[in-house]
């Protein structure tokens, strides 16, 4: 990954800590728990776009089509065919959000007792469509009150190809990718001044 790449992806991960401060609200829950808006990469609220469900969990990311979104990634998607994502994993029950902690190797009693709290989890990730791979960016946990939870944050970057993905992760990142794609190309258009 070139290094213009790491630092946008790494600017937008400020970006998003630094105006949530840790302690503001991120996401605004809604009827039955669900995501109702959510803060996007470039601190504007959004309603966020279900890419993903099963019995356990849905999968969300903010609205791509925003002026701000889309301005903010265009020239990397334009050249290299990558963005960076957010995305809002809400746990429909306490036993999802355990499975995801152990999957973390978070897995002893404090962390799983704690997904009583959990109601979402964030991913925040720099995607390439060329070289279908995603590159986790930072992870945490998201409370039931919509706040980021500090003690879970993770920042280790870990690299997959989308092949390596459990399938409600592929899922999600190939709708999320075309949903880009379609946007990029309409914002292409509007700023070449082509209908």
């Amino acid at each position: 990954m070139q290094r213009s790449i790491k630092y946008t992806a790494l600017l937008f991960l400020m970006l998003i800590l630094s105006a949530t401060g840790l302690a503001q609200q991120i996401l605004q829950r809604g009827p039955l728990g669900k995501p109702l808006q959510v803060l996007d990469e470039t601190q504007q609220w959004t309603t966020p776009l279900l890419v993903a469900s099963d019995a356990d969990v849905e999968m969300y990311i903010p609205d791509v089509s925003s002026p701000e979104w889309l301005k903010q990634n265009y020239p990397v998607f334009q050249d290299k065919g990558q963005y960076v994502i957010s995305m809002f994993t809400f746990y429909r029950t306490p036993d999802a959000c355990r499975a995801n902690q152990i999957g973390w190797g978070l897995s002893d009693a404090v962390h799983l007792d704690a997904c009583i709290d959990i109601g979402y989890r964030l991913r925040q990730a720099l995607v390439d469509t060329h070289l279908k791979t995603v590159t986790l960016m930072m992870a945490a946990m998201i409370g039931q009150d919509g706040q980021l939870m500090p003690d879970s944050l993770q920042t280790q970057p870990v690299s997959r190809t989308w092949a390596d993905l459990d399938a409600n992760s592929r899922t999600a990142l190939e709708k999320t990718s075309a949903i880009v794609a379609k946007q990029m190309e309409l914002y292409d258009q509007r700023i070449q001044g082509t209908p």
